[in-house]
């Protein structure tokens, strides 16, 4: 069962309000993709993983190509139904590569599935993946994680990969692995990872592959002309709650990380029940 984006429960009051305090609602929950900034941006390259400086890396040469198409708040809240429907039509990958059924993909589950997929790294360069997606450090990566390994693999693979042979048993399963002229196999997830690199790309005003909380109180406040304090104030809470390594910056992995459950995606056990229902 695929479930649409869910507002916090400390929000769902505004359901009864006025428009402009719904839209201010769901203003809220964008705030979070700016979690965790503290400071200037001072995040040095040499000081962090190698994957995460490839990543800084591609955004910046991103932001050099242009800006992003995004104009407002209110553009990016439009596509949280179509990013949520793609997640979730991974769910099925996600699953069978999970072969002892534990609902999280471990290391020798992940080389199966990047095979599989015919996405063509080094055990090492899997290793590196699946320890950077792991945000909890549990040693295994659930459906959220596995969405975050997705990414990675799909802005840092070659754009040369080969294409995924459909497998007869595999015939009928939607979009979920077709032979397509694509990265990883999953052109419809393809696509969705553009849309979310745009809306990093859309608070990453200067373009250096992090966002500041500086950068996102003055998205806030474009977007709500005359709620600067309000918008600062919530920004303030929500970095806080999201800055996972607490560096004081917000990198490409902990915005998409964030960008899971405002679009409503559930963990394995939470939508198991909603399909028994």
């Amino acid at each position: 069962m695929v479930v649409g984006p869910r507002i916090p429960a400390d929000w769902c009051h505004v359901a009864a309000c006025h428009q402009r305090e719904i839209f201010r609602a769901h203003l809220e929950t964008l705030t979070a993709l700016g979690m965790g900034i503290k400071g200037s941006k001072d995040v040095q390259l040499n000081d962090v993983s190698k994957i995460e400086r490839r990543m800084v890396e591609a955004m910046r040469k991103r932001a050099k190509a242009g800006p992003s198409p995004f104009k407002s708040f209110n553009s990016i809240l439009m596509k949280f139904p179509k990013i949520d429907k793609s997640f979730e039509q991974v769910r099925g990958v996600f699953k069978k590569f999970d072969k002892d059924d534990s609902g999280t993909i471990d290391l020798e589950e992940l080389k199966t599935c990047f095979r599989e997929l015919q996405v063509e790294f080094t055990d090492t360069e899997v290793k590196a993946f699946h320890e950077e997606s792991d945000m909890d450090k549990s040693k295994g990566v659930d459906f959220k994680e596995f969405i975050i390994v997705l990414a990675l693999v799909y802005l840092l693979g070659e754009t040369g990969a080969k294409p995924v042979k459909q497998k007869e048993e595999d015939k009928g399963k939607g979009s979920q692995l077709k032979n397509l002229k694509s990265r990883i196999g999953l052109a419809e997830l393809e696509s969705t990872f553009e849309t979310i690199v745009d809306t990093f790309r859309f608070f990453d005003k200067d373009g250096d592959g992090y966002v500041s909380r500086k950068e996102m109180i003055t998205a806030i406040n474009e977007a709500s002309p005359g709620q600067s304090s309000s918008g600062e104030s919530i920004g303030v809470k929500r970095f806080e709650e999201m800055d996972w390594d607490k560096n004081g910056m917000i990198t490409f992995k902990e915005f998409l990380f964030a960008f899971t459950d405002w679009v409503g995606i559930e963990e394995e056990e939470d939508a198991d029940e909603d399909e028994e229902e």
